[in-house]
């Protein structure tokens, strides 16, 4: 028994890599993957925070393994193929300097999951909390994505958000904390909540 669960374990962590280290080095999901002994995040939790700090650590390698050939997602097409929003993310990683890598922060996740919870069974979007308290927290919300790079590539090229406000998020350097939480959604299906403090 004890040696199936290593086979299944090595299976998943070899799924893993595929996953995220095609062109990655060990040493930067290494570096970015400041929420990796988190026992009760989901493994998509997990990623979300890895994303977001490989974008954070590593903007150039970050545009040519993530988002030169990403125009899309699986589920819903090549919807941001020709988004000037796509571009602009283009753009911006392209000059940008490496920031902080984000690490994970409990009262963050809890406030991420209280709120990603209420809205999933509520089926609603945006960010008017009803029960959940409001910190003091850059929150991200993402809608109907099935994987942690889909939400994440939602938040940074942000498709017809005219403020950037969660590439905003995603990228400041002021923030060093972070929390994410992925909840079942009455509408999309699923929804992420990503909140970042400093």
């Amino acid at each position: 028994m004890k040696r199936i669960s290593i086979l299944c374990l090595t299976f998943l962590l070899i799924q893993f890599s595929n996953v995220i280290a095609q062109n990655w080095t060990s040493s930067q999901i290494e570096r970015a993957n400041t929420a990796k002994n988190v026992a009760y995040l989901t493994n998509v939790e997990k990623e979300c925070i890895l994303y977001i700090n490989l974008c954070r650590l590593y903007p150039q390698d970050f545009l040519k393994y993530e988002v030169a050939n990403y125009f899309g997602t699986e589920k819903y097409g090549d919807y941001v193929k020709y988004s000037t929003y796509r571009q602009s993310l283009i753009q911006e990683l392209n000059s940008m300097s490496p920031v902080n890598a984000l690490y994970f922060d409990v009262e963050a996740y809890k406030n991420a999951k209280c709120f990603g919870i209420e809205q999933g069974e509520a089926g609603t979007t945006g960010h008017t909390r009803i029960n959940c308290i409001h910190g003091n927290y850059a929150e991200c919300c993402s809608y109907g994505m099935d994987t942690a790079k889909d939400i994440v590539l939602q938040l940074l090229i942000d498709h017809d958000v005219p403020s950037l406000g969660h590439r905003k998020n995603c990228l400041n350097k002021e923030y060093s904390k972070i929390g994410a939480s992925v909840q079942k959604h009455l509408k999309w299906g699923s929804s992420a909540v990503i909140d970042m403090i400093w």
